[in-house]
């Protein structure tokens, strides 16, 4: 992130992160594993790390992750959320400053944050911090907006209601940075199902955590608040929806 605003963006909503965002399939760990970028005793360092969703799946592989996070208020949650893994700490740092000393890392990676980084400065700190032969990886959790019914009626609303949900979106989806991140090296990509089924305050939570949707105090909320109540009650069964992910991720030895 690389300025006041991206960094402070989600200060508000680290509650809603906890419970609305969804995890991470440990199918990413095995991949890598079974890719042999990943073996025993290896350290993965996890920009923009948040409350720790991305980092959850190397801890329980029994990796050591090392969060870097410039939020204080993500960050301190995410220490709370983790806080049963002794193979935990985070740092406060940004994505081209991480604040880490040199060849720390054989994993870097990034969960859903891509999109703040400043790519070039963000891809030199990471070759700066990962060890000879180390790799990186950038993982997403995409959201899927056809399919059924509810996902049609949700991606309606974030587009009625989000303030720059298009131009976002556009930003999770730009191969070219991607590609600049990695080069010379050409990535790999790895696709997995995540589906997750959401009661009505998981919903909620979910809406809440995302930082193009009006907030509690901002008069466009009870509007978007109404609509999204309404999208549950029309498509809910048994007093749940299925919100359908796919779980993408780039990754390639880096250094």
């Amino acid at each position: 992130m690389t300025n006041m605003s991206a960094t402070e963006r989600f200060s508000d909503r680290a509650d809603a992160y906890v419970r609305g965002r969804p995890s991470y399939p440990a199918a990413i760990v095995e991949h890598l594993e079974h890719e042999g970028v990943l073996k025993s005793g290896m350290t993965v360092v996890d920009i923009g790390v948040g409350t720790g969703l991305s980092a959850e799946p190397f801890l329980r592989g029994g990796y050591t992750v090392i969060g870097v996070e410039p939020n204080a208020a993500m960050r301190e949650a995410g220490d709370q959320q983790l806080r049963t893994f002794v193979g935990y700490r985070s740092v406060g740092g940004t994505a081209e400053e991480t604040s880490l000393p040199n060849a720390v890392a054989d994993l870097v990676i990034a969960g859903q944050a891509f999109h703040w980084f400043d790519v070039a400065r963000a891809a030199r700190e990471a070759r700066r911090i990962v060890r000879p032969g180390g790799a990186a990886a950038l993982i997403w959790n995409d959201r899927q907006s056809i399919g059924s019914p509810f996902l049609a009626g949700y991606e309606a609303l974030l587009r009625a209601h989000g303030a720059d949900y298009a131009k976002l979106i556009h930003r999770h989806v730009d191969e070219k940075a991607i590609a600049q991140f990695f080069a010379p090296a050409v990535p790999k990509v790895a696709t997995f199902d995540n589906p997750r089924d959401l009661e009505r305050d998981d919903l909620l939570a979910l809406a809440a955590s995302a930082s193009y949707l009006p907030a509690p105090q901002e008069a466009q909320y009870p509007a978007m608040l109404q609509a999204l109540n309404e999208l549950f009650d029309g498509h809910a069964k048994r007093g749940k929806v299925q919100m359908m992910y796919r779980t993408r991720m780039h990754h390639a030895a880096i250094n």
